[in-house]
């Protein structure tokens, strides 16, 4: 296959002027080791020389590793494809791209649910999306500034840059940091905002209140109020367990629970029993599958669920009422 055709293939995707064969072809190509080791690796070679060669050997390691490491139907391919393509143009065709004004507008990157991503930024940032999750930034960014627009959850292991601080905005919430990791999770449909550290030094809040975050410290902003909270975590990795499918909660309600599982496994929860919004859970479950996560519930508190398609219906197990009672309202998972 000939460079040119190649180069033409990305350029017709990333102007979204591509047909669904090609977004397929595209597809296949990435898959082919003769086209990276023959076209792809040379031109990540011959990238923009204004970029960082580290950045761009992160870049072009991370599209290796999604490549080798996933398997993915028609589907989900096309709900990440443009994900691995703006990782290879942002390098290949950085000059092209910027000269044509495809990058006047922000870059948007967004992750549906059941799915969860990983990039690197232009910066040489990386950033896991997870599920129901966008991010965006604007072509200025690694320039003049560092901002992020996040919608849903997010983990962020920043690069250093003394003279341009990382800022991730949610609506009035934001977060700003140096170098550092931590996990914001900010979806438009909860009532709280939350920021948790796990490495190095940030500051969260709103205009009107803003508070500086030590590791294993978390911030959570009460959007009706716009009170912002500072509290002692006893591991702030947990809060990030999803990165590793792993799901973790710290005293949360089986409402926010039942949210939590409706993202990561894209699927409708209906609770037929108001009296088990209320119950509380701490802890930590491997990610084994909603029905294996369902099981364990229902094994140490008053829950019967019932699955039918896409749809999970959760009810009150009377006959286990009296021993919940007996034990706490607070129950603990272990790997």
């Amino acid at each position: 296959m000939k460079k040119n055709n190649n180069r033409l293939l990305l350029e017709r995707f990333f102007e979204r002027s591509a047909s669904e064969k090609e977004i397929l072809e595209l597809y296949i190509r990435l898959n082919d080791k003769d086209f990276e080791e023959a076209w792809m690796y040379k031109e990540w070679q011959n990238a923009d020389a204004n970029m960082d060669p580290v950045v761009v050997k992160k870049m072009y390691d991370n599209v290796k590793r999604k490549i080798s490491h996933r398997r993915f139907n028609y589907k989900s391919w096309l709900n990440i494809a443009a994900l691995i393509i703006v990782l290879i143009v942002s390098s290949i065709f950085v000059n092209k791209i910027t000269n044509n004004g495809y990058f006047k507008d922000d870059m948007t990157i967004c992750v549906a649910k059941g799915q969860k991503a990983d990039v690197t930024m232009p910066d040489g940032s990386h950033v896991w999306i997870n599920s129901g999750s966008t991010i965006k930034w604007g072509n200025r960014f690694n320039h003049e500034e560092r901002i992020v627009y996040l919608t849903g959850e997010a983990y962020f292991d920043v690069a250093k840059n003394d003279d341009a601080p990382f800022i991730v905005q949610s609506k009035d919430f934001s977060v700003r940091a140096l170098g550092t990791s931590f996990n914001v999770k900010a979806y438009p449909e909860d009532d709280q905002f939350s920021v948790v550290l796990i490495e190095g030094v940030v500051e969260a809040g709103n205009e009107s209140s803003r508070l500086k975050l030590l590791p294993n410290q978390k911030i959570v902003y009460h959007r009706l109020s716009g009170d912002v909270r500072k509290t002692a975590v006893a591991d702030g990795t947990l809060y990030a367990g999803w990165v590793k499918n792993k799901l973790s909660f710290d005293s949360e309600t089986f409402e926010s629970i039942a949210s939590t599982l409706e993202r990561s496994f894209n699927v409708n929860i209906i609770l037929e029993s108001s009296s088990l919004k209320d119950i509380r859970y701490s802890g930590t479950l491997e990610n084994s599958g909603l029905e294996n996560i369902l099981h364990s519930f229902s094994l140490t508190s008053p829950l019967l669920y019932r699955i039918e398609d896409k749809v999970i219906y959760l009810s009150e197990d009377t006959r286990q009422i009296p021993v919940y009672k007996k034990i706490t309202h607070k129950k603990t998972f272990t790997d």
